[in-house]
């Protein structure tokens, strides 16, 4: 069984992949997502002597995040399932945040806009109960929360900064209920601000027919 790890939530992207007792990974990879990520997923399949046709599971982080980072990786994803039937597990970024730290703590991450994404209620799988979007003077300056270490300014609260990584990744989706992997073409991008839409690629209006 083959499973690779995708994380674009943010600006810099990190790729890993299993293939037996082997674990190979590409962390905060220089360069914009789109032209870096098939790339990068071809090298890693090399290192492992397989082809990309050979991948049958993958691990995402699949939001909040990067608006383009997240939509690149999901679109990724659904060319692959295309390819290969994939299952997927979705991950979210602030479960993710919560795992490195390995602390009881809610966790917080910047959604501008003088908004902040919360995970509250950590489950014994590691994942949050509730993920909400809260103006970012509602936070509590008396608790203390986990936050990315590269946005451990941005917030007037006590922060315990923390960098994730593919092997924090992993050891997470190891914790989580099998029933939470879906089919490869029903990922889709967690946005937690409702006012964002997204459609698989084969569901948009084409430029070419518009009248």
């Amino acid at each position: 069984m083959d499973c690779l790890y995708i994380d674009a939530s943010r600006d810099r992207l990190s790729v890993g992949l299993v293939s037996g007792s082997l674990w190979v990974t590409r962390e905060r990879i220089e360069g914009r997502h789109d032209a870096v990520l098939l790339e990068s997923i071809r090298e890693l399949c090399a290192e492992c002597n397989l082809s990309v046709s050979d991948i049958d599971r993958c691990v995402v982080v699949n939001g909040p995040g990067s608006f383009t980072g997240l939509r690149i990786a999901v679109s990724c994803i659904h060319a692959l399932d295309l390819v290969t039937p994939l299952q997927v597990l979705p991950v979210d970024q602030l479960s993710l945040v919560a795992e490195a730290a390995q602390s009881s703590h809610g966790a917080i991450l910047d959604a501008r806009m003088d908004e902040v994404y919360v995970g509250l209620d950590r489950q014994a799988d590691g994942t949050f109960g509730s993920l909400q979007l809260k103006p970012v003077n509602k936070l509590s300056p008396d608790d203390t929360w986990i936050c990315h270490h590269e946005e451990q300014d941005r917030f007037a609260v006590e922060v315990i900064p923390v960098i994730p990584s593919l092997q924090t990744l992993r050891d997470l989706a190891l914790q989580m209920d099998s029933s939470r992997w879906i089919d490869g073409h029903r990922l889709t991008p967690r946005y937690v601000r409702q006012t964002v839409s997204w459609k698989p690629l084969a569901e948009q209006p084409s430029k070419l027919y518009d009248r």
